[in-house]
């Protein structure tokens, strides 16, 4: 008893309850949410970035693809995503790395570390807002709160370097650095801090975009921030170090995918460049593709909607809906508390920084932010403002014993948001078969050892593996994802995978329950008319090394002599 009284004046006393509750994050987060159990963007994406990293290597120069497919029957093409940075990718595929042969085991792997980066990102919040409230228990109750609440739970071990968790963490490192600047001048542990995040996502760059253009327009502010205050020269150093960072991370990505094209594309219909068009709003036919879901009216009463869930706790939704009736209110509410709060909260021009980098980033992006909410997670600087504010408000008003009760309170709250959060997922029947499908997958990935396997089209329906992409990270790293197409086949895989028991054809996997493996001529005697398909020279020829590269002019002749 004794040290239960003395427990909440202890300095480590608000640490040692954080990383107590983010323990709740990796127990209920076991076996409950294990490989693409969840609706909606988490499955696709969590299987569209690992496939990603599980292909990232040497042999395809650390080029980032999706999948390597047969386009046209006459060469292969890479599904690149070069158009961020490298970092998150290395980790997630050193991460995995040990688990070569167990697909569920290395979907864990990655899901861990995404819950350690969730983690360590509700830590690093807790040591920043502890530095600027002067209070731990101010920040214990800011951060608990702002982690607690749909997006922040549901995305929390979402395999992606460029949504929560990873690239949140890099945003909230450049908070961390920008704080200790602010209270200590240490200008260089910011330059490296900002180098690091931007190593992971470009998400950083709004944050520091929104500190230059605030400490250089300060004067003109009817604010008046406290602490450290930057000079030029810092602003100077700050943004240019990044926007070069930028520029030489992104250009050698580009280079790359340019070199994997063979160079016959031009750099402005490189893959990633047509991305980067449809992102930022400059294709045209995307922008009247999706002109009502880009309309202004529409978009920002999203954003408000989202910001509105963000800042509720799970465990206070009524019915577990992340849109209730009133998020488009409270997120209207909560958006202008934390503009008017930051004249009040020391070392305001990191807390201005960090709300409007939300905005500076997704605003410009809308093309993206439109179509995924997990994005709204960028906007963890209104709802930890307004929460720091609140705290500290109440506690120099009624006490710290006060605050010490708040902060328990948002401890119940963040462990009964978490615990809401494991039974949000797929029906278990659904669960079963993708058990299954993982496991079918594990055999054939181990039987063809990495050489060309021919999967039709059909086969990744979302009804057999979830979607294609998720069929992409089944086949990751050991085979070529073909699409089918009507014209003649100069290469011919030695393997072909069904979802059906072809009679007669001799089954090369007779455990497996929903994904069989045949030979690739046995599968097409028994389900093939036999005046059908390509020639018996054609079908003899089993080099698929032209895969590796784009179809050329070359190709398309020999192709035509082929067929007559």
């Amino acid at each position: 008893m004794p040290l239960l009284r003395r427990f909440p004046r202890l300095p480590s006393a608000p640490l040692v309850l954080l990383l107590a509750g983010l323990t709740t994050v990796f127990v209920f987060g076991h076996d409950q949410r294990g490989g693409f159990y969840r609706p909606g963007h988490h499955d696709q994406i969590t299987a569209d970035h690992l496939s990603i990293a599980v292909n990232l290597s040497p042999a395809h120069r650390f080029l980032m693809f999706k999948w390597l497919r047969d386009v046209d029957g006459t060469a292969g093409q890479y599904a690149v995503y070069n158009r961020f940075p490298i970092g998150g990718y290395a980790l997630i595929a050193l991460a995995t790395s040990p688990f070569r042969g167990d697909l569920s085991a290395r979907l864990r792997a990655a899901r861990l570390l995404m819950l350690g980066f969730f983690a360590a990102t509700a830590v690093l919040t807790y040591l920043a807002l502890s530095r600027l409230t002067a209070s731990r228990w101010v920040a214990l109750t800011a951060a608990l709160l702002a982690f607690s609440s749909y997006y922040a739970l549901y995305y929390n071990d979402l395999i992606d370097p460029h949504g929560p968790p990873m690239a949140t963490f890099g945003v909230l490192l450049t908070f961390h650095g920008l704080v200790v600047f602010f209270k200590d001048g240490r200008f260089r542990q910011l330059l490296v801090k900002t180098c690091a995040a931007l190593l992971l996502d470009w998400t950083v760059l709004a944050l520091v975009a929104a500190f230059v253009a605030l400490a250089s327009a300060r004067k003109f502010l009817p604010v008046t921030f406290s602490g450290q205050l930057p000079r030029p020269r810092h602003c100077v150093i700050l943004g240019g170090l990044s926007l070069l960072l930028f520029a030489a991370l992104l250009t050698f990505n580009l280079a790359q995918e340019h070199a994997a094209f063979g160079g016959t594309r031009a750099w402005q219909n490189l893959p990633s460049v047509d991305s980067l068009r449809d992102r930022t709003g400059f294709n045209p036919e995307f922008n009247e593709r999706y002109a009502d879901e880009l309309a202004w009216p529409a978009f920002l009463a999203e954003q408000f909607r989202r910001i509105g869930t963000l800042s509720t706790p799970y465990a206070l939704l009524p019915g577990g809906t992340p849109h209730p009736p009133r998020a488009l209110a409270v997120g209207v509410v909560m958006s202008a508390a934390a503009l008017a709060v930051l004249p009040f909260v020391r070392g305001g021009l990191a807390g201005a920084a960090l709300v409007l980098s939300g905005f500076c980033w997704l605003l410009p992006l809308r093309n993206v932010t439109a179509f995924h909410d997990f994005l709204s997670v960028f906007h963890v600087g209104i709802p930890l403002v307004v929460f720091a504010a609140g705290a500290a408000g109440l506690r120099r008003l009624a006490g710290d014993r006060a605050i010490v009760g708040l902060s328990v309170a948002a401890l119940a709250l963040f462990v009964l948001s978490s615990h809401r959060m494991s039974g949000v997922g797929v029906d278990a029947e659904t669960a079963e078969t993708r058990d299954a499908l993982m496991s079918d997958f594990q055999t054939i990935r181990r039987m063809t050892a990495g050489h060309p396997v021919y999967v039709p089209v059909w086969v990744g329906s979302p009804g057999f593996a979830g979607s294609p992409v998720a069929l992409a990270y089944y086949l990751a790293g050991s085979v070529i994802y073909e699409r089918f197409s009507g014209r003649v086949r100069p290469c011919h895989p030695g393997f072909v995978v069904s979802r059906t028991r072809v009679a007669g054809a001799d089954l090369l996997t007779p455990d497996n329950r929903l994904a069989f493996l045949y030979d690739r001529g046995d599968y097409d005697r028994h389900t093939r008319p036999a005046d059908s398909g390509p020639s018996a020279a054609l079908r003899a020829r089993t080099d698929c090394s032209h895969l590796g590269r784009p179809s050329t002019p070359a190709d398309d002749v020999d192709l035509e002599e082929q067929r007559r």
